[in-house]
């Protein structure tokens, strides 16, 4: 199969024909005279006879014209008109170069829908669209970033659950997971990870909003699409070469922003605890839990082992140190980033071509971790038998290697329960790796090496480069397409994709590793008469391995029909089928005994139990990673998509989709589900009745129809998870994960969008307004199910949503000449909730989903967003004890208990959306004859967010806690001045509860950033060395730069809390000749 892909490739890109006939066939082509940009979609009619063709995606147009002299007229909106006299027989290809008009909004834009491409003018539905020079203008190595803050209605969620929802476009239109936008790439939906995408080979963006724009894809558009073009090779233009690089310095995180107790506050917390009596079950335990270094400090100063000054010097010394020092200074760096591409494109007449290569290098910013990702593509087009048949294909390949040494900070864990003391120290002075007390007692891991027991010293610096994660993953696509002309006005094309990714990901645990030590210590038996020891898991490495395939198969065929009826109307059709077939298969593994000279492994018992050395009393089974997992998805489509246009000021679009899928046990009926949409398209200003000069171009948009959303998860049947073994019977097993449900169906959208287009005189001022309504149908959730039944939850159709919102987006053109400055201002507001819900959600479950707003379950209100900030009364604080005071039957109360379960949606205050429902950008540009400058300033408002502060159970049971504990209320008067209550006695975990959901951490997320600056400068072609290249720019990009304004005095970044967003600075250049 390889080889003939391969002689596919090299044939497309080695053949070039040239197949010519005479007859009164007038063939040309339509380009923009500044930019030799092609411009489909153009009018180009002859007289006599009316005779007329639309011009196609590459600008080219055919006309079957009689003998004699004929006037070709040529019409685009945004250009002058264009005429010329010309004789029949021709004998020449014509290039007609168009000139525009001093009209922004005219000027062409070509919006790219994945089926196929229209002029904006044609448009009914709302679309954004970014050129090449807009994706261009930020440095990162993923394509999605580059959409963030140039794109209005689509926002990067960095609060509630942003985790698994992090894009919205317009707001979220599913409860379910499959929340995330459709992403398309050259036609075709893409499967696989937008890392595997060099963004220096993207040449459009166009995303896809409402249902005129968006229903064409159906039941995979309800949450938007992006519509991701690559560039080609243009016919007609001698070969050009581009190279670009550019490196990017990221700033390393901050450790000593992580709100923690201070050395200081969980020294004398450990001391405090000790003097109570805390830790005397765990020194007494058999399974020999680890204590701190100060504890066993105070444990050998109690008996006697130590003097009480020995013991005070050796805390003193402790206090001195700082763990996050150490973190930032050994194991964060500076992260940089390498960005090469090269770029080869040229065409002729009858054959255009791209090749393309790329090469990303990152060290990030953990000392060891790296990842290089390489890219190669190659795109041909021909065109054969006078234009009419059309051939194209392309290969699309990526390589990623990663290497994580899993010596991050959050792997620096003193034990399963809690993170490493704070005065733990990762070298000395002289820069020498130190060992860290972890896991087990001090004195057992001793006793160990005395019986003769690996070494058990965990040692983090020593670790590094001796338990890699090595992980290559490959990922291509191969593009193959035909488009024929069966008539002037007809066209049949048919579309292939194969994709493929590969991943394997393998971790080596060297014998030396502490993972590798640890585990065959643990399982290390000793004979208690001889003494003598033996090892189920053997004394060498210990190796885990995954692989992981995923393949799809996508085709379509689609007639395009265009045709010119009479001279003032003009229709445009497309209809076809689509099928894709989608396969993912994984395994995984563990070697134990792994020998990496010999390359060879040893068996285990894996079914037996074996006692704990640190715990001789239990009994444990060796682990085992051995899975596997399967899945396939399978979609078949029918689309069709109508526009008719009148005297280019009317518009009517219709599209229409039936998707059907693989759902399995469906009923027929449900199993496929229609959607469409209908549009209408007004150009105002062209009416006799018009007469507002200083705004020559309005257009009125409306649109009205349906999109979808499929959870690919559910069945109508009982659907169950199979697990390979059951950890206590080594049999295998399956969970129930939701019963059957034969009336399940497909989530849609329900959307109706308003739009107003408009351009002021000269172009200095235009942009849009849309309003947009969207109520979600059918929505898929979760709800609790009786225990009884044995099923924790069941998941149906029982939700629906309503959405509505404006976009705004606006031009100014403020200064024009030498030194230019325009202003583009993109402004969203929004406003969401869940209109139905059928099942009652319990309070508390809302309160605490409110305080994480991280994973777990949903818990829809009726009335409100899905992400809101729900919290509970607070009164403040006792001034003679600190401690917090609520409400209780709207009394003042410290029964937290009480307060806590007799919560209802009554006595909960509600703050607002956790999300922004107003959020866009002012991007200001300024061009002073080479030198260039753009700044972009980004907003988010309408909503808010909870601060985290001290929970003192976490405190009292010595797993640390919130740097807040040192603003605690500690005596009469302090109240005045902190919010953060006293520490209790006595733990209470209601109290806590009550703590991290009051009302006293709300704050509003309102700010207002300096996200970025971009300084360039182009070298004027004439100067000295560079007038080869067409185009030569220098420049720098500097990201992140600063929050200007929030609404909050605390020190909390209302979007990313603590872990503040790291600042950077890049400097490239790009060449052109």
């Amino acid at each position: 199969m390889k080889n003939i892909y391969l002689i596919l490739t090299l044939t497309l890109l080695c053949a070039s024909h040239e197949i010519c006939g005479q007859s009164n066939t007038v063939d040309g082509k339509v380009v923009d005279i500044e930019s030799g940009e092609a411009l489909p979609g153009a009018l180009v009619t002859a007289t006599p006879g009316s005779i007329s063709s639309i011009t196609d995606d590459n600008g080219n147009f055919s006309l079957n014209l009689e003998s004699g002299e004929s006037e070709l007229t040529v019409q685009f909106i945004g250009f002058e008109t264009f005429k010329k006299i010309i004789e029949i027989p021709l004998g020449e290809i014509l290039e007609i170069k168009l000139v525009p008009l001093q009209m922004g909004l005219e000027e062409v834009e070509v919006l790219a829908t994945g089926y196929q491409e229209i002029p904006k003018s044609r448009a009914s539905g709302s679309f954004v669209s970014l050129n090449e020079e807009l994706i261009d203008r930020r440095v990162s190595t993923n394509l999605i970033d580059r959409l963030e803050d140039v794109t209005s209605g689509l926002i990067f969620n960095r609060t509630g659950d942003h985790g698994r929802d992090p894009i919205s476009i317009r707001g979220r239109s599913t409860l379910g997971q499959f929340n995330q936008p459709l992403i398309v790439i050259d036609n075709f939906p893409f499967d696989g990870s937008l890392e595997d995408i060099n963004p220096n080979d993207i040449g459009s963006i166009t995303v896809l909003k409402d249902a005129a724009a968006a229903s064409i894809w159906g039941a995979r558009a309800g949450n938007g699409v992006i519509v991701i073009t690559t560039k080609k090779g243009k016919s007609n233009q001698p070969v050009r070469v581009s190279f670009t690089a550019n490196t990017n310095l990221i700033e390393h995180p901050n450790a000593n922003l992580n709100p923690v107790l201070s050395t200081n506050d969980y020294i004398d917390v450990e001391r405090q605890l000790f003097e109570s009596g805390f830790y005397s079950p765990f020194e007494s335990s058999f399974s020999n839990p680890v204590l701190s270094p100060v504890v066993e400090l105070l444990i050998r100063q109690r008996e006697g082992e130590i003097s009480d000054s020995e013991a005070e010097a050796g805390i003193n010394i402790l206090r001195q140190n700082n763990l996050y020092n150490d973190i930032n200074r050994y194991l964060y760096r500076n992260q940089i980033n390498q960005q090469y591409a090269l770029g080869i494109s040229g065409g002729g007449e009858f054959h255009n071509f791209r090749v393309s290569a790329g090469w990303d290098k990152l060290q990030e910013n953990v000392t060891g971790n790296n990842s290089d990702r390489m890219t190669l593509n190659f795109r041909n087009e021909f065109s054969l038998f006078e234009n009419r048949l059309k051939i194209s294909a392309g290969f699309y390949g990526t390589k990623t290697k990663e290497v994580d040494q899993n010596v991050g900070p959050e792997d620096l864990r003193f034990s399963s329960t809690a993170s490493m003391y704070p005065y733990a120290r990762l070298a000395n002075a002289n820069g020498e790796a130190l060992p860290l007390f972890r896991d087990y007692r001090e004195s057992l891991k001793r006793q160990a090496e005395d019986q003769g027991l690996l070494d058990w010293a965990f040692v983090p610096l020593d670790e590094i480069g001796r338990a890699p994660t090595v992980s290559v993953r490959d990922d291509w696509r191969i593009n193959l397409g035909a488009s024929y002309k069966i008539i002037p006005d007809l066209n049949v094309n048919l579309l292939y994709q194969y994709w493929e990714n590969k991943g394997q990901s393998n971790t080596e645990y060297s014998p030396e590793s502490y993972f590798a030590r640890n585990l065959i210590n643990s399982f290390t038996q000793v004979d208690p008469t001889s003494g003598n020891l033996s090892f189920p898991v053997p004394r060498q490495g210990i190796y885990d391995w995954g692989t992981s395939r995923a393949l799809s198969h996508s085709g379509r065929i689609q007639m395009d029909y265009q045709k010119d009826l009479g001279e003032s109307w003009n229709v445009q059709a497309l209809a076809g089928a689509e099928f894709k077939a989608l396969e993912n298969r994984s395994f995984s593994g563990r070697y134990y005994g792994f020998d990496e000279e010999l390359y060879t492994n040893q068996p285990v018992d894996y079914t037996n139990l074996y006692s704990q050395y640190y715990f001789p009393q239990s009994g444990q089974r060796i682990p085992n990673r051995e899975g596997l997992g399967l899945g396939q998805d399978r979609f078949t489509s029918l689309f069709a998509n109508a526009s008719l246009s009148y005297q280019n000021r009317y518009l009517l679009t219709v599209s229409a989709r039936k998707d059907a899928s693989n759902l399995f046990g469906v009923s027929a009926n449900q199993r496929a589900v229609p959607l469409w949409s209908a549009g209408l398209g007004w150009v105002l200003s062209e009416e006799e009745f018009y007469n507002w000069d200083n705004l020559p171009f309005v257009k009125l948009r409306l649109s009205y129809g349906y999109n979808g959303n499929v959870d690919r998860s559910l069945s109508a049947f009982t659907t169950a998870r199979t697990i390979s073994n059951n950890p206590l019977t080594q049999l295998p097993y399956s969970q129930i994960v939701n019963p059957p449900n034969s009336l399940l169906r497909w989530e849609r959208i329900k959307i109706i969008n308003a739009g107003l287009d408009m351009e002021s005189k000269s172009g200095r001022l235009l942009g849009s307004v849309e309003f947009f309504r969207k109520v979600g149908l059918d929505l898929i959730g979760t709800s609790p199910f009786a225990p009884s039944t044995g099923i924790r939850s069941f998941t149906g159709n029982n939700a629906s949503t309503l959405t509505k919102g404006i976009d705004i987006t606006l031009e100014t053109k403020n200064l024009q000449g030498e030194f230019s400055w325009n202003t583009v201002f993109l402004i969203s507001g929004i406003n969401e909730e869940v209109i139905r819900f059928e099942t009652e959600v319990s309070p508390i479950n809302i309160l605490n989903f409110s305080s994480s707003g991280l994973g777990g379950t949903y818990y829809p209100v009726e009335g409100r967003p899905l992400f809101g900030v729900y919290a509970l009364p607070w009164e403040g604080l006792n001034p003679a004890t600190g401690a917090p005071i609520g409400l209780l039957d709207g009394e003042p109360s410290e029964d937290y208990r009480s307060i806590v379960n007799g919560v209802t949606m009554d006595n909960l205050t509600y703050y607002g959306a956790a999300r922004p429902t107003v959020f866009g950008a002012i991007r200001n540009n300024f061009m002073y004859k080479g030198l260039s400058l753009s700044a972009n300033i980004t907003f988010r408002g309408g909503y808010y967010f909870k601060r985290t502060t001290v929970q003192y159970e976490n405190i009292m049971q010595g797993r640390g806690g919130h740097a807040d504990f040192a603003l605690r209320w500690q005596q009469p008067g302090d109240e005045t001045a902190t919010q953060v209550p006293a520490m209790p006695e006595n733990r209470d975990g209601f109290r806590d509860t009550f703590i991290r959901n009051s009302s006293a951490l709300v704050e509003k997320g309102d700010h207002i950033r300096l996200q970025d600056i971009r300084l360039g400068y182009s070298f004027p072609r004439q100067s000295k060395g560079l007038k080869a290249f067409r185009n030569a720019e220098v420049f720098l990009y500097a990201n992140n730069i600063g929050m200007i304004w929030k609404a909050t005095d605390s020190e909390w970044d209302p979007d990313f809390g603590t872990n503040l967003p790291l600042r950077s600075l890049a400097a490239g250049l790009q060449l052109d000749f």
